[in-house]
């Protein structure tokens, strides 16, 4: 009778804990870690709108044409796409759903889930696609899910096939920058830092800016957990759009291509990822240079940096090019140490690469790296030694006449941001100076250099390759304004060797 009573008792006790745990399970769900956005919110389709065409189409409609198709897509996405107990559910006969918002650079997170031979897709910034199906329901599947699908230049393919079984749940980790995107599946690399082409206009690189979209392919699929943190906003993307020149003042030798690196092992800036969009906007938008955004220091092994004919650094801080903490976790002392070991050689590729006739250019805390590493110091120009001012401040054009400084039109002007001084090795007798504060302008008392030379922004040989940097860029706007842009478009060439520009010393220039 006992045993029984304990029996009902257990009975009873669970009956009261898996609901709650259930309950509290689901509570979990739709909660987006921090620093991402909620898109579906687990309850309705809020934020949520129907598919009408495509790209091209849409921007053929008129307002009015637009907004009537508009009603008839939304109605046709609430007759065929719920939220269920948590799950976006789409019944398989109606349209794809797409986002109410239009979305830049994003990272962004999508569990899944099909049917037996079900397949679907993400389209990023309306664009085809990520891919979504049973590996097993035909012959082209068996690659696995989180390929891009339409691609025909670049990979289409996952480098790994990692769906889980179907009818189980399944995360997309989504990342992209510029017309790249990386994604994880599962946890596991199926696309490394690749081109989505632009399947509408084949002609043109992918959209700037674009609506996130879930596909409907005529099955029933599920979606939950779907977050998306923006890296820059479709407002700002387009604000560098509209403010990066159409054309370069230089004609590029031959074709060009820059890595912007954004990798941060000090304080990280906000604005990284802007000016790598930058960077990525003027090589597209004029043809000067093609782009490869990333934060690998694996790029800079011998095989790889050689693919490339400048490296631009986006606000990089500490000491990048050494293993982090989570790279050396759970690692051998031997292991570790081969890691170690793997940062002289990068440090020496890139000196010889500079060096030996490349380019390097720098925004803002670029200089704030590497201060044990004097052949970067001597490389970079100088070492950041604070930023006495974050304010409204008069900069000093230094030469009207040099080419690199046109755009000013030997005007000085004011600018917002955070200015650094620099110390050792900066010195005008092995940099050409082209911007700094006008202390006749503005009160430079707060500084902590005797002789008050504050240069913003300078160039210099090193060996037979060529330097570029700027302190300006620790504001998100410095990357929208229309000067600075065209500066920083002129700089890069320069680093690249095709801009001709004089970089004799400022102190032996007579």
């Amino acid at each position: 009778m006992k045993r029984t009573l304990r029996l009902v008792a257990v009975i009873l006790a669970l009956a009261v804990v898996l609901p709650a745990a259930a309950r509290a399970q689901d509570e979990k769900q739709n909660t987006p870690p921090k620093g991402f956005t909620a898109l579906f919110n687990g309850k309705d389709l809020a934020g949520w709108k129907g598919l009408v065409g495509n790209p091209k189409t849409r921007a053929a409609m008129s307002k009015e044409q637009l907004a009537e198709a508009q009603k008839t897509a939304d109605q046709k996405m609430r007759d065929h796409w719920a939220a269920e107990e948590g799950v976006l559910v789409f019944d398989g006969k109606g349209d794809s759903i797409c986002t109410a918002k239009d979305y830049g650079d994003f990272e962004l997170y999508v569990d899944w889930k099909i049917e037996p031979k079900g397949d679907s897709g993400i389209y990023l910034r309306g664009t085809p696609q990520v891919q979504i199906w049973d590996p097993d329901g035909a012959a082209q599947n068996k690659v696995g899910s989180g390929g891009l699908f339409n691609n025909q230049k670049n990979p289409k393919d996952p480098l790994a096939r990692a769906d889980k079984p179907v009818r189980e749940w399944n995360t997309f980790f989504i990342r992209m920058a510029g017309e790249r995107v990386t994604i994880h599946l599962n946890g596991q690399l199926v696309v490394d830092n690749t081109v989505l082409e632009n399947y509408w206009e084949r002609d043109k690189p992918i959209y700037a800016t674009g609506q996130i979209e879930l596909q409907n392919h005529g099955n029933t699929l599920y979606f939950r957990n779907i977050y998306v943190r923006e890296l820059v906003t479709a407002e700002q993307a387009e604000k560098i759009g509209e403010s990066a020149p159409l054309k370069a003042r230089a004609e590029p030798k031959s074709p060009r291509t820059v890595l912007a690196y954004t990798r941060a092992a000090g304080f990280v800036h906000s604005s990284i990822p802007h000016g790598a969009h930058a960077v990525d906007r003027l090589g597209r938008q004029t043809g000067a240079f093609k782009v490869v955004v990333s934060d690998d220091r694996e790029m800079f092994a011998p095989d790889r940096l050689k693919e490339f004919d400048a490296v631009v650094l986006c606000n990089t801080t500490g000491n990048w090019l050494e293993p982090r903490k989570e790279d050396l976790e759970g690692k051998s002392p031997e292991e570790q140490q081969k890691l170690k070991d793997r940062t002289e050689v990068l440090k020496k590729s890139l000196v010889e690469f500079v060096r030996g006739g490349k380019g390097l250019a720098g925004f803002h805390s670029a200089s704030d790296s590497n201060y044990n590493w004097p052949e970067f110091g001597d490389m970079i120009g100088g070492y950041f030694d604070g930023h006495p001012w974050h304010e409204k401040v008069a900069v000093k054009v230094e030469e009207s006449s040099h080419p690199l400084l046109a755009v000013f039109q030997g005007q000085g002007f004011d600018v917002t941001d955070e200015i650094y001084q620099f110390k050792t090795p900066y010195s005008r007798d092995n940099l050409r100076v082209l911007l700094s504060l006008d202390a006749s302008r503005f009160d430079v008392s707060k500084g902590k250099r005797q002789d008050k030379d504050f240069a913003v922004a300078w160039v210099h040989e090193y060996g037979q390759g060529r330097v570029f940097y700027s302190s300006l860029g620790h504001r998100e706007e410095i990357y929208w304004n229309p000067k600075l842009l065209q500066f920083y478009l002129d700089g890069i060439q320069y680093a690249l060797g095709d801009f001709a520009a004089d970089a004799t010393p400022s102190a032996k220039v007579k």
